[in-house]
């Protein structure tokens, strides 16, 4: 017997907060799995589960792709149950003004749900509403979440968090991933599974941000003996990058180098390197047809079932089937 998805008695009231100079991507993959479960809803002659509204900190907002949104203020919009403030580039080095700050704070405190998409993340940690919460939000302003918000429990890999009804999601189509997991949560996995097949999409993403962003970058440290040993380990991810004999080519202790080195990048020496092999790995799959023996060797794994067990951990996906989805 089929299990009817689970319908609330009146919809859920979501307001979409569009920042000035907003990028809609990350908002209209949300809106329309929000959508999609409505027409589901309909479908099976029930009421449309979400009413979707939308708001703006000035009667006018244009996006950076030169769209005109036409919103109501957000002053103007009554308490709904879910806020999600969506991303805007200006936000990471231009922190939102005082007005406008104390102007969405209302519509925000009111919400039962509070959510980001990318980069509106910093509209909530201005607020405070990160500090002592896990957040995330788009690979590329990730140091800068951490910097400006030091309360904040930054995570670096994550599609997107949830903390409690505090929701953050990674940039641009993590939005989907993220109001798949709104609608999960609120009408069932049945429900989430039919949206993620009508938008062609996974229910959960295999792997995390990782898999898509910079993850090594040798600017990233200020010191110089650093970055010159970085940019050996990615020539040659093959060779031998244990601790010891890292530091010997710095010229410092093993435990100092390792505490300087996690100072510096974050990470330990292990994870970095790990990192670096996992990302010639995957560059390997996507460019090249070379096999996985000869990739596992190049890339510092050694062996296939190394290889393997490596993406599976960091990934969430076998080589294959990484070769598979993102292979040029």
């Amino acid at each position: 017997m089929t299990k009817t998805p689970q319908i609330p008695p009146s919809p859920i009231r979501v307001v979409f907060v569009v920042m000035p100079g907003g990028e809609l991507i990350g908002q209209l993959g949300a809106i329309e799995a929000f959508h999609a479960a409505n027409r589901f809803a309909l479908n099976i002659h029930r009421p449309a589960p979400y009413q979707i509204e939308f708001a703006g900190l000035h009667a006018q907002t244009v996006s950076v792709s030169g769209l005109t949104v036409l919103t109501p203020t957000v002053e103007s919009i009554a308490p709904a149950h879910t806020v999600i403030v969506g991303g805007s580039l200006a936000l990471v080095d231009k922190p939102l003004a005082d007005d406008d700050r104390e102007r969405v704070r209302p519509l925000l405190a009111s919400a039962t749900r509070t959510v980001s998409v990318c980069t509106g993340a910093f509209v909530l940690g201005r607020l405070g509403l990160l500090d002592g919460h896990r957040c995330t939000s788009h690979w590329m302003s990730l140091d800068a979440l951490r910097t400006q918000f030091p309360k904040a429990q930054v995570e670096a890999d994550a599609i997107y968090t949830r903390d409690a009804n505090l929701y953050t999601s990674a940039g641009a189509t993590a939005g989907v991933d993220l109001a798949l997991a709104l609608i999960e949560t609120d009408l069932g996995p049945r429900m989430a599974r039919a949206v993620a097949r009508a938008l062609v999409v996974y229910l959960r993403r295999p792997g995390g941000q990782s898999q898509f962003s910079a993850t090594i970058d040798a600017a990233a440290s200020s010191n110089q003996r650093l970055r010159d040993l970085i940019r050996r380990i990615e020539r040659d991810p093959a060779d031998d990058h244990r601790v010891d004999h890292l530091a010997r080519q710095v010229g410092m202790s093993p435990r100092n180098f390792a505490r300087v080195f996690r100072a510096e990048m974050g990470v330990t020496p292990a994870v970095f390197v790990m990192r670096v092999r996992i990302d010639a790995a995957r560059r390997a799959l996507e460019a090249t047809d070379r096999t996985q023996v000869d990739i596992a060797q190049t890339s510092g794994f050694g062996s296939v079932e190394t290889l393997r067990r490596a993406f599976l951990k960091a990934l969430h996906v076998t080589p294959g089937a990484y070769r598979q989805r993102f292979a040029d």
